[in-house]
Formats: C-alpha cells, sequence, structure tokens
C-alpha cells in the first residue's frame, strides 16, 4: 500500500502563505483599532466640549468662585484638560458671589492663572494610544487652543493662540474653531467644529 504525504516544497508553499495571511491580519487589526479609538476620541472630546457649556450655565446660579468653564488642548503632549476659571476676588455686596471679569478684559488678556482643574480626573487627559491631535509644529491656522464658555447664555469664547480670545459679539467675530484629531500614521482623521455660538459639531 502505497502513502503518499506532502513534499518539503509543498509544506514550505503552505508556510509562506499562512505567514503572509497571518501579517495581512494583524496590520488589519491594527489599523481597525486605530480608527475605534480615533471614533472613541472624538466623542469624548466633543462630550468634553459640551459639558464645559454645561457647567458654565449652571454656574450662573451657583454661588461659587467659578467665573467659567472650558477646555484648554496642548498639541504638544496630545492632551485636553477641562478647566474652571476662577475670580480673583468675592463681591462685598453680595458675599459668597465671585467678582468676575468682564467679557472684554477676558478677550483681551485672559489670565492662565485664573484656570484650574475642575474636577479629579479631568486636567491633562491624553489622548488614547494610537491617537494625536494637531500637528504641533505646524498647527492649522483654525485649530482650537482653548474654548471658554462664560454665563450667562453662555457666551463662547475661541482662542487659536492660547492667549487671545474671539466670540460672536467681537470686532470680527470668531471665525468656527476645529479640534482635529488623526491616527499616529495619518491614516485616518476627525475633526470636531465649534462656533462661536456655541454648536459642536462632529
Amino acid at each position: 500500500m502505497d502513502r503518499k504525504g506532502f513534499t518539503l516544497i509543498e509544506i514550505l508553499i503552505v508556510l509562506a502563505i499562512t505567514a503572509v495571511l497571518s501579517g495581512l491580519a494583524i496590520v488589519y487589526s491594527h489599523v481597525g483599532q486605530s480608527q475605534i479609538s480615533l471614533s472613541i476620541e472624538e466623542s469624548k472630546v466633543a462630550q468634553l466640549i459640551l459639558e464645559a457649556k454645561e457647567l458654565s450655565i449652571a454656574t450662573y446660579s451657583a454661588d461659587d468662585a467659578t467665573c467659567a468653564y472650558g477646555v484648554q488642548f496642548n498639541l504638544a503632549s496630545s492632551t485636553y484638560s477641562l478647566f474652571a476659571y476662577n475670580a480673583a476676588a468675592s463681591s462685598t455686596l453680595y458675599p459668597g458671589r465671585p467678582i468676575c471679569p468682564s467679557l472684554a478684559s477676558t478677550t483681551a488678556s485672559f489670565d492662565t492663572n485664573a484656570i484650574s482643574e475642575y474636577a479629579g480626573g479631568s486636567w491633562q487627559i491624553h489622548t488614547a494610544q494610537g491617537v494625536v491631535l494637531d500637528d504641533p509644529q505646524n498647527p492649522a491656522s483654525d485649530t482650537i487652543q482653548d474654548v471658554l464658555f462664560y454665563p450667562p447664555d453662555p457666551f463662547t469664547l475661541i482662542s487659536f493662540d492660547g492667549q487671545t480670545f474671539s466670540g460672536a459679539y467681537t470686532d470680527p467675530p470668531a471665525p468656527t474653531g476645529y479640534v482635529y484629531l488623526s491616527t499616529v500614521d495619518g491614516s485616518a482623521s476627525r475633526t470636531i467644529s465649534v462656533n462661536s455660538a456655541g454648536q459642536v459639531s462632529l
């Protein structure tokens, strides 16, 4: 009775095909995972911006030393933070109420020393692994560095340089700003827009 087996060449061909298919599966799995991480990060960032807006509306009737809330983006470290914008002093007429700087003074000169972490875990949140913010070396001119929501409406103030802010009422009005997210390899990207009316769009 003859026994037929595989030749060495046939075995090598099967191993080569298996290696190629395994490599493709790993690559596509990595790409898919990066795109899922990108979508999740997009939702998280948009939700944090909306949370800052909601907190600002609630702040108007609260007796605390917070004047506004916002989100700050650090492109160099690919982190973002939900911050509270605090008043320098309390009102003598209404004890417990903060003396908040006017909108005009805030847009002209933003006091970065007056910001603080809103709550534990809301400061310097790193983007997901494989996801980065806009190119820190060459950011787009419409990249948001800070967005601040100022009660009571709230007014939406956008900064593209981290120092000066503009809004719907400033001259010129603030253009729509964007938060750019992409995978490390640049194969996929997402954009979140915030306009001067406070509308957040994915």
